[in-house]
């Protein structure tokens, strides 16, 4: 009778001591609620289609408070108010941090076709590196609202970047616009806007302009508008993937 007695306390004593540690576990596991990436996590992303998936179109605006003529010392030597021409846009694998004069590969088809509203000139030529006096033109108020698209008919590829030339003689640029494409958008800025003014052939820059991060919201960070005149290279921080 007593080693009956004994038996079956041991047998509670484990049920309970079982329960209990159970129930432990349970309160000591984590709960997941998907990845959520910060500011200072380093993005896995490299390409564009890793930031917008695939797509075959994208669009594009820009703002007067990023435009200017001519040569530029940092973003805070930034004119304001100079209108925006396009007179070359694709997408591109470069990873070219300056001011450029030549047109960069690309990977795949690129883009196909341009359309724009809001827009004088011929914004299909938009796409022709032939000539840099033809393409989008956003003047005043229109370089606020106008949207470029851009229809890639191989998607993305492994292209990182987008490349984007202005006017003939320098005129209207535009140093950060705002790029969507599957309802996620990214602004995209030159990783170093400065561009001289001579010697000749740098008259028709362009430069190649990267995602920044999603930190990155409206065309008035602050971020940005505190820089100074000789702030033109901006952290790698700043970018979803570093230049």
């Amino acid at each position: 009778m007593f080693n009956s007695v004994v038996i079956n306390f041991s047998m509670k004593f484990h049920y309970v001591f079982f329960c209990l540690c159970i129930v432990k576990a349970q309160i000591a596991l984590p709960t997941f609620h998907g990845a959520q990436r910060t500011h200072n996590t380093p993005s896995s992303n490299s390409t564009l289609e890793d930031i917008f998936g695939s797509s075959n179109t994208f669009t594009l605006m820009g703002n007067q408070r990023w435009t200017n003529s001519y040569a530029v010392t940092g973003w805070g030597d930034i004119d304001q108010n100079s209108h925006f021409f396009i007179s070359y846009i694709n997408i591109t694998t470069s990873n070219a941090t300056t001011y450029q004069t030549a047109q960069l590969e690309t990977n795949g088809n690129g883009i196909t076709s341009t359309s724009a509203t809001n827009s004088g000139y011929s914004p299909p030529q938009a796409i022709v590196w032939s000539s840099s006096t033809n393409g989008v033109w956003w003047y005043s108020s229109n370089a606020d609202t106008g949207v470029l698209t851009a229809t890639m008919s191989g998607g993305w590829g492994t292209n990182r970047a987008i490349q984007i030339r202005n006017w003939s003689s320098g005129h209207h640029k535009c140093y950060l616009v705002k790029v969507t494409a599957n309802g996620i958008t990214r602004f995209f800025a030159p990783k170093d806007i400065a561009n001289p003014a001579t010697p000749t052939g740098t008259s028709v820059p362009n430069h190649v302009f990267y995602p920044l991060n999603d930190t990155f919201t409206s065309f008035t960070d602050s971020r940005l508008t505190s820089l100074g005149t000789n702030d033109s290279v901006l952290p790698d921080s700043y970018f979803e993937y570093a230049p």
